[in-house]
């Protein structure tokens, strides 16, 4: 653990403090906007993170590789910096959209640059331990944030010059640091048509994975602002549904490790849907259960998409991980980019409950074909089963970082040398 932390402790930092503002941010966004706009067009607004995320984690390597990751990391972290204050001097939907995809793709050239250096950095032996490092904080981090919304009022500049100076402290770990540049390797990844040959059923959970998420994180603080939780309350049910998809990996992936993966799978979903569907019930008139349904909820969504790439990844070879695990990257945020905008559409429908209803129904439909396909196809034996692995990190370069996958050729132990 201390080498670990000797080694990463500057990009744990800059981690940390980029996630943390993160977290603020989407409950800054969602708080500013409730009663001020229709819930869809907040969804439409939401939408644009994960369009930029998706569009910078496989177009912002060229600007890496250009000017090298110190530079790299300074210009990305500028452009958010920029585009957060930018978004409390300007208040326009039309703006807002543009400038949330604009900052969706400064996220994805940030975490790029990190994951690319833990991987370059991390020898085959430590990848493990990197791996859970860079997910505990990445998001006990992304749980901090919602809290920053108390220390100001959503609608006044304050909190967004408070998100842009975190922008700006996590350049200074990465400034400070003594590593050169990594080489990033540009790995390959499957289409979607192979990958739904090789696992319907994983393509099919990464994509519900994304609409569930997306539309919790884009409209949740909204929703608990029209339920009447207030700042504080938001800020509760937005980090109870972090922690509680924190807390349950652990346990999730040994039950996943030990019985029919599909099986477990069938479990989360169904009671992913029975939480949904209380808080439908019972949320509008018991706004203090609902941060205990949040967790619970947290934690049996959180480990789907983890799920559906490990149920992939058992049906091929260890050299294959990457690319398996990069193309369903791409299935799970087609899905986070709708997600927002069919979820805001159930809210004008039905009303503030209309996102939970939304998630029930999706979560269903996921369960329903979960039963379809172990009707399909016979049970993989479970000693041929791989290892569950929670998923870390927002681009494809994280995939290098996972310890199932098969180690780099060749690779040797990190140097530490002087920064050009």
């Amino acid at each position: 653990m201390r080498a670990v932390l000797t080694l990463f402790g500057a990009l744990l930092a800059a981690t940390a403090l980029l996630n943390i503002a993160n977290g603020s941010l989407f409950t800054l966004i969602g708080l500013r906007l409730a009663g001020s706009v229709e819930p869809s067009t907040v969804g439409i607004i939401a939408s644009g993170h994960f369009i930029g995320l998706l569009t910078g984690s496989f177009t912002a390597t060229a600007i890496i590789l250009r000017v090298g990751h110190i530079r790299a990391f300074t210009v990305f972290a500028a452009i958010a910096a920029c585009a957060v204050i930018a978004m409390g001097l300007f208040f326009s939907p039309t703006i807002w959209f543009l400038i949330r995809i604009v900052i969706g793709y400064a996220m994805a050239g940030l975490f790029m640059v990190l994951e690319s250096w833990f991987n370059s950095q991390a020898s085959n032996e430590q990848r493990g331990r990197v791996f859970a490092f860079y997910t505990v904080a990445s998001s006990g981090a992304f749980a901090v944030g919602p809290f920053l919304v108390n220390l100001g009022d959503p609608d006044s500049f304050r909190l967004f010059a408070l998100t842009g100076i975190l922008f700006n402290l996590c350049l200074l770990p990465i400034a400070l640091t003594r590593a050169g540049n990594p080489v990033i390797a540009v790995g390959k990844r499957m289409n979607l048509r192979k990958l739904f040959e090789i696992s319907p059923l994983g393509v099919v959970g990464c994509i519900a994975a994304g609409l569930v998420n997306s539309a919790i994180y884009g409209l949740g603080a909204v929703y608990g602002e029209l339920v009447g939780l207030g700042d504080g309350g938001v800020s509760a049910l937005f980090s109870a549904i972090i922690l509680g998809g924190l807390a349950m990996q652990v346990p999730v992936g040994w039950l996943s490790d030990r019985f029919d993966r599909r099986s477990t799978m069938l479990a989360l979903t169904a009671a992913a849907t029975l939480v949904s569907a209380f808080v439908v019930l019972l949320g509008d008139y018991s706004v203090a259960l609902l941060p205990i349904l949040a967790f619970v909820f947290g934690g049996m969504t959180g480990p789907i998409y983890g799920m559906a790439v490990a149920q992939s990844n058992d049906y091929v070879e260890k050299d294959q991980f990457v690319a398996v695990s990069s193309g369903l990257l791409i299935a799970y945020s087609l899905g986070a980019i709708a997600g927002p905008n069919i979820g805001s559409w159930a809210m004008d429908a039905a009303g503030p409950a209309g996102l939970w209803l939304y998630a029930a129904v999706v979560l269903l439909a996921l369960g329903l074909f979960t039963v379809y396909r172990m009707r399909r196809r016979a049970p993989l034996p479970v000693p041929e089963q791989g290892n569950y692995v929670p998923p870390a990190g927002e681009t494809p370069i994280s995939r290098e970082l996972d310890p199932r996958a098969a180690p780099a050729e060749g690779k040797e132990p990190p140097e530490r040398r002087e920064a050009p």
